[in-house]
């Protein structure tokens, strides 16, 4: 048995380690196929000219999935006029965004085209009600 282990290409005391290793891989690889796509999380672009609206994610809330999908419901619809932007909670830019502005789990943040904050929205939203929230701030 000690010459089988000695031939063994891999000892059998890094199995352990392999194992987390390839938990933890498979875990990063699930995180980011979670994220949401299509949708920037470039924050450089508030304050340069444009209406961006800002949704704070957590793909572990209910409430957060419905507002995500009310958002690709109409943003086809605002195409040119407002960009989108996301801020995943589980990834440090998306954290830092959602600190900053004082948002939960879910949350809207509305930007003029100079950056200052047109309001900010801590409910869930159906499309319906994110149209009347995009036409206020932004008109229709």
């Amino acid at each position: 048995m000690g010459a089988a282990q000695e031939n063994s290409p891999i000892p059998r005391r890094r199995w352990p380690t392999l194992v987390i290793a390839a938990w933890v891989v498979g875990f990063i690889a699930l995180a980011v196929s979670l994220l949401p796509r299509g949708y920037s999380q470039d924050f450089s672009v508030i304050g340069k000219g444009g209406n961006v609206m800002v949704l704070v994610h957590d793909h572990n809330v209910v409430q957060s999935m419905d507002t995500m999908n009310a958002m690709n419901e109409v943003r086809d619809e605002y195409a040119g006029r407002v960009k989108f932007l996301v801020a995943d909670k589980y990834v440090a830019e998306g954290a830092q965004f959602a600190q900053t502005y004082g948002v939960g789990s879910i949350g809207l943040v509305f930007f003029a085209p100079n950056g200052e904050v047109i309001r900010i929205l801590d409910t869930t939203q159906d499309a319906e009600s994110l149209r009347k929230n995009l036409n206020r701030a932004f008109g229709p």
